[in-house]
């Protein structure tokens, strides 16, 4: 067995340091092995293969109603999501809750709005899975309520099935990376393709030039605990607003 241990520090970069050194984790480029062993994961996830990923910046949280709320207030012709709104101002209970009903392009317009840019699905994965291929972000141990915010059938009760984010401390990376498994699912910049992985870049792999629906990861709260493994993916129409789908952003190193 050979034991993988990863190392994290503060960076800092431009005028805005301590936003990024306190929103955003650095993770460092290197090789990881992207996806499952044959028999241990669904046949979209096969085959296991390397990637190679420069130095990129990633979000501690998702995308918060508070975030959002921000956003709107610089974007008068962009509108509220599907519920947590009084108006055009968050509900004091979601403020600290992630904002969800995000299509893909919405979630992309909040995350060039910040400077930062949609995850992309190899990125997503090396967060969740670590060098040393953790089955969840956490670690190998099954999901249970103290890790992740997930089963809950089946009405999202105005927004408050969802958790607050960082709630779930037990269910963090290594590094303190909060909420990828469970809560809200998550809109990434890749298309969806099941036979992507036959085909895959090796460097920065960004997925198809086209498709019908981009991937999403993570699972949500009502999702069932197989959708909160690290190389779980599937597609949603981008277009379509949806109560488990949320958002988080990266940021390229300069």
């Amino acid at each position: 067995m050979v034991l993988v241990i990863e190392f994290f520090s503060p960076v800092f970069i431009g005028s805005a340091d301590a936003t990024v050194e306190k929103e955003m984790v650095l993770i460092p480029s290197g090789e990881y092995l992207m996806g499952a062993e044959e028999g241990k994961g669904r046949p979209d996830e096969y085959p296991r293969h390397k990637v190679f990923l420069d130095t990129f910046y990633f979000d501690r949280f998702e995308v918060t109603g508070e975030d959002f709320e921000e956003y709107l207030s610089s974007n008068s012709s962009q509108h509220p999501t599907i519920t947590g709104w009084w108006g055009r101002q968050v509900r004091p209970d979601m403020k600290k809750r992630p904002v969800f009903g995000l299509s893909w392009k919405r979630c992309k317009n909040f995350c060039e709005w910040k400077g930062k840019r949609l995850v992309t699905e190899a990125e997503w994965e090396r967060v969740a899975s670590g060098l040393n291929g953790r089955k969840y972000p956490w670690g190998n141990s099954p999901p249970n309520q103290k890790k992740a915010n997930f089963n809950r059938c089946c009405f999202i009760r105005k927004g408050l099935t969802t958790e607050e984010v960082g709630n779930y401390r037990l269910g963090s990376t290594p590094e303190g990376i909060y909420d990828l498994a469970g809560n809200i699912a998550e809109w990434v910049y890749d298309w969806y393709d099941k036979n992507y992985y036959n085909k895959s870049e090796y460097l920065n792999p960004q997925g198809p030039k086209n498709g019908v629906n981009h991937t999403i990861r993570g699972g949500a709260w009502n999702s069932l605990s197989g959708y909160l493994r690290s190389s779980a993916r599937y597609g949603y129409d981008e277009a379509k607003d949806f109560y488990g789908i949320g958002c988080r952003c990266a940021m390229s190193a300069k």
